[in-house]
């Protein structure tokens, strides 16, 4: 404990001493403006040297917002260049235009850490006239400054900024003085699929061999839209570099060209796992009738490759495209013991289907002896919704794993059915788990009925009863008394 004595040779002090100037307990406050008084004294606290005081000081002049933005300017010139720094921080989280041409003079300043955060202010206030002022700091001999400079270009989203920040990308790739900093490559890449500018669209290509950032560079290419990308892009798709079919493949995961249709198909006997398991999963994108005509049995086909990633990327898209051809073969996947990724892919696959035949196949399931393939077909029955689902997850109330009983009351509750308001009753008898008790009292809640009120009275009177779970049934009993209806988002 702190002595009174030592209270004020201590940093405690200082944080005491700034709380009461934040809640204007000073004598100056009785002559001054209080906020005004408030606002000079956090400036102040800006330049602490202690960081708790500094970062308190900071969060409170961005709370106060208009009244901060005056003296936060004219902090800009301050002789301290953390308090030049943190100032323009909060400039830009508070968002006011007012200092737009203070924060383009700050990107000039001698501190880098300042030049930084000039920059990224800059971007956030959305300056459209900071562009040229920023495409000139990113020359900058700090690497972190050129970060945050493209990333502020990106925010701007301005066509002026292409050209230039291809060039960082060159320059990046070749200068030793950026340290081989992939951040700002990287940033760069995004930061160019943020212009949308077709000028982007060769430095994008170009990029696609590269492992490091080639997929960051394939995903921004999809925001670009044009011909003239799918016609470069399509040549790329029969590139002998593996690297380079595997990025180009994975920007169909944004763009639909039909006309890649055929080459994607033709790509799934591609002799790289993960040039098939890319076509499989972008084949899944395209949902017109004559291009699933295409693709369904070339999908299916691929539930049989040697590579379990490019099992359930096929998978996955037969669910998206809801290919109900595909139950059958997405049935047998999940009754196999080769691998779970596969297993959950084709469950997650037929939960999307909404169909009596997918709910089928899912019931047939649940005497997996994975208990994770039981939960997730649990949790994709309760997605679609089939009451016909009733009578096997009332079954699961005894299920050995308590997730899986867990998520079968949950299912009960959703589902709606008031017959399975005796078999969790009779559950909570037996159930020793906290969650699952819960997960039982909430169905009850939900189902409601007069059986379920003498359900949730019992429990929430019971002593012996873990107290979140007396809770759960207090909340619900108080609305279903009240003649009202528990909504299943009540307790969640």
């Amino acid at each position: 404990m702190i002595k009174r004595g030592e209270l004020f040779s201590c940093k405690s002090a200082k944080l005491l001493i700034l709380m009461f100037l934040l809640f204007g307990i000073c004598a100056g406050c009785l002559e001054k403006d209080p906020v005004e008084v408030r606002v000079n004294t956090l400036v102040r606290g800006l330049g602490d040297e202690d960081e708790r005081v500094s970062s308190v000081s900071a969060n409170e002049l961005c709370a106060i917002g208009e009244p901060a933005v005056n003296p936060l300017i004219k902090a800009l010139k301050d002789n301290n260049p953390q308090v030049r720094s943190l100032a323009a921080q909060a400039l830009g989280i508070i968002g006011n235009k007012k200092a737009t041409n203070s924060l383009i003079e700050a990107l000039k300043d001698p501190v880098p850490e300042v030049r930084m955060n000039a920059a990224f202010s800059l971007g956030r206030l959305q300056a459209t006239e900071a562009v040229e002022p920023l495409i000139e700091l990113l020359e900058d001999e700090n690497g972190e400054v050129v970060r945050y400079t493209v990333i502020a270009l990106g925010m701007l989203k301005d066509s002026r900024a292409t050209e230039p920040l291809c060039e960082v990308l060159k320059r990046d790739d070749a200068s030793a003085s950026y340290d081989g900093n992939s951040n700002i490559r990287s940033e760069a890449v995004f930061a160019l699929g943020e212009t949308g500018d077709p000028r982007a669209v060769d430095t994008l290509l170009n990029l696609l061999d590269d492992k490091e950032i080639g997929s960051h560079a394939a995903s921004n290419l999809g925001r670009i839209k044009g011909e003239y990308v799918f016609g470069k892009l399509i040549k790329l798709l029969d590139s002998k570099n593996p690297t380079v079919r595997i990025n180009a493949v994975s920007v169909y995961e944004h763009i639909q060209d039909p006309d890649a249709v055929p080459i994607l198909v033709r790509m799934l006997n591609d002799p790289i796992p993960e040039v098939r398991r890319g076509a499989a999963y972008a084949l899944g994108h395209f949902n017109e009738s004559e291009e699933i005509a295409q693709t369904e049995q070339p999908l299916i086909n691929a539930l049989g490759d040697s590579k379990v990633e490019v099992q359930a990327a096929a998978a996955g898209s037969l669910g998206r495209i809801e290919s109900k051809k595909a139950i059958p073969p997405l049935a047998e996947l999940i009754q196999s013991k080769d691998s779970t990724l596969c297993q959950t892919a084709a469950i997650h696959s037929l939960a999307r289907y909404k169909d009596p035949e997918a709910a089928d196949a899912l019931i047939d399931a649940l005497g997996n002896e994975n208990w994770h393939i039981r939960m997730e077909i649990v949790y994709s029955l309760m997605e679609i919704g089939d009451v016909r689902a009733v009578d096997p997850l009332i079954s699961l109330l005894g299920d050995e794993n308590y997730k899986v009983r867990q998520g079968a009351a949950t299912g009960l509750g959703k589902l709606g059915d008031r017959k399975a308001v005796e078999p969790i009753i009779k559950s909570l008898e037996t159930e020793r788990e906290q969650n699952v008790r819960i997960s039982e009292v909430r169905a009850l809640g939900i189902l409601g009925g007069p059986e379920a009120i003498k359900g949730l009275s019992r429990v929430s009177t019971d002593k012996d009863e873990y107290r979140n779970v007396r809770i759960n049934a207090e909340k619900a009993l108080v609305i279903l008394n009240e003649g009202g209806t528990v909504d299943v988002s009540f307790f969640y």
